[in-house]
This record gives C-alpha cells, structure tokens and sequence, in this order.
C-alpha cells in the first residue's frame, strides 16, 4: 500500500486533527495517546505505542512532545520522532488503475441490400423471312419482384410466374392487386392474311397473326398481364377509306384510260392482305405488289378499242391518277 507523508497531502479522513486546517485556526495539541498499531508506521514499520498530536497536526511518539532539551543537550534517542500515518481510506493519488480499458470491437457494418435478380435474356430474332419479335416472358422484365430477396422473405430462387395467377399479382407481405388485360387483345381473332405483330381492328372487329395470337396465349398462361397490356391495337375505319367499296369514285379517270379495273380492294381478305404487305418487314427487300389482276392487259384493251372514241377523247386533259401497266 502506498505511502504518504503527513503535510504533504495527507487525508484529513486517517487524521481527524486535520480537519480544522484550512478554516481559520490550527489545530490543538494532543497528548498521551496510544495505538495498537495500524494507524503509524516508524522507520517504515509498524507502530505500537505512546504518541501525541502536535499543534501543526503531526503525530509524534512519546506521551508529550520532547524536542531537543535546554542547549540541545537531550540525546536524539530520547527526542520524539515522527511518525508516518498510515493510508487506508483511499489509494495514493499516484496510484494509477492498471486495469486495461477494453478495446471497443467495431460495430458490425448493416447487411448489403439484395443483389438484384437478372433477368432472363430474350431468345434471338429469326431475321429469314418475315421478321416478329419474340414472345418476352415475365422472367425477362427487369423488375423481378416479387421473385427478389426483401427484408422479409428470401426469394430469389422463386419462380415469377408463381406470384401471377387469375389476374391477381401477390406481394411478400400477403397483399395483392388484381390486373385487367386488355379485352381487346385477348378477343383478337386470327386472320390468315396477317402476319403482324399487333391488332388491328377494322370496323370494331378485332384481328392479328396466327404467331401473335401464340404469343397473347402463352402471356395468358402465365399471368403476363404487362406483355398483353403493352400490344397495340390499330382502328381501321372503311368509311373512311374512300375507293373502299366504291366503284365509281375515278370512273372518269377509268373511262379516260379505256381500262376499267376488274378487282377492287373491296373485300377483308384483300384489305388485310394490304395493310400486312404495308407493315410486315421482311429480311429480304419486297417488290411492290403487283397489280396485273386488277386490270386487263393492254392486248385486251386494244381488241375491244373503238377508234372514233380514241379521237374523241384526243382533246380531253389525262387525269389517270396512278396505274400499272
């Protein structure tokens, strides 16, 4: 145990005279004391014996105080001595806890976020004949959720398609959301002369291609609401097309160029057919359509001239709009 001298930050708590320093008077002497021990120590051991306080608050050995005597005749073996107080009520101030300081441990950083799901790559265009896009299932769209690691479920091992059934898209936490497809799209009906790949609907009927008609199926099975939902439907309005069904409209023309045409795009098929060679696309380039069933050919024309009309019409100004001979 440390030790500390009287007077040289001593407690006032192991010497009660102590307690008055500091507070405007000293403190009294005091004689004819004893101790048992523990309390002193002289010449570093311990004491037991006869002691007494001196006025500056010191303990001393001997009953009284004995000093030097007259001349300083008293031999130093008879003189009192000072005695070491014995520190028990609190450890030195230059005693220092040893005790090591735990090292903090780093605070674990939070988990990473998910990684998220890749989507499936699309399979490659056939680029030979009439080129379509391919169907994209819902494994291809770049958001994967509900198929995805979230804060509450694990799965990314998980199928997409099993979170679509009936209409119905189900969440990790139990909600869900019902998506209407397009009642369009999916009442589309198959026409033989089209191989597009979207709808059109002519006078409020709706058709498409026996391969779109595939893929809008298979969007079906699987709950691929997104993909039915993304297919266009084009209006086509025959009121609105006006040599549609009528025979008459360049009748002039007609009888200026003495070659009635014998077929018309009067008819669906014949419609469809037009509007598929206008807006398929092809891997090779495609000759224009031709034209020489829809007129008589230019034999046929001069077998049945008649030469007075020829002149007649010699004056008359050309308003052939477009023919193919």
């Amino acid at each position: 145990m440390a030790k500390r001298r009287f007077g040289r930050g001593g407690s006032s708590k192991s010497n009660p005279f102590l307690k008055n320093i500091g507070k405007g008077r000293r403190p009294i002497a005091k004689n004819n004391l004893k101790t048992t021990g523990g309390e002193y120590t002289l010449d570093g051991n311990n004491y037991v014996g006869d002691f007494h306080i001196m006025s500056d608050g010191r303990a001393m050995t001997g009953k009284k105080h004995k000093g030097s005597g007259l001349f300083g005749l008293r031999s130093k073996r008879k003189r009192s001595r000072y005695l070491e107080p014995v520190v028990t009520d609190t450890p030195s101030d230059t005693t220092t806890d040893v005790t090591p300081t735990p090292t903090p441990q780093p605070t674990q950083p939070p988990p990473p976020p998910p990684r998220p799901k890749i989507p499936e790559p699309l399979p490659p265009v056939d680029l030979t004949g009439v080129i379509n896009q391919p169907y994209k299932p819902l494994a291809s769209y770049g958001n994967q959720y509900p198929a995805t690691d979230s804060s509450v479920k694990a799965a990314a091992n998980t199928n997409v398609t099993s979170y679509y059934s009936g209409g119905t898209v189900r969440g990790h936490l139990g909600s869900s959301r019902k998506i209407a497809g397009d009642s369009v799209v999916l009442g589309a009906s198959v026409h033989p002369q089209l191989s597009i790949d979207f709808i059109v609907r002519v006078d409020g009927a709706a058709y498409t291609s026996a391969q779109m008609k595939g893929k809008i199926d298979t969007a079906r099975s699987e709950g691929n609401w997104y993909y039915i939902n993304s297919v266009p439907v084009i209006d086509v309005s025959t009121s609105e097309i006006k040599p549609y069904g009528n025979s008459g409209l360049f009748k002039q023309e007609e009888d200026y160029a003495f070659n009635t045409p014998t077929n018309q795009i009067d008819a669906l098929d014949e419609l469809m057919a037009t509007i598929d060679w206008t807006c398929r696309k092809q891997a090779n380039l495609e000759e224009a359509r031709p034209y020489t069933d829809r007129y008589d050919s230019k034999d046929a024309v001069a077998g049945r001239l008649d030469i007075d009309e020829v002149i007649a019409s010699a004056n008359k100004p050309p308003k052939i709009r477009w023919r193919r001979s």
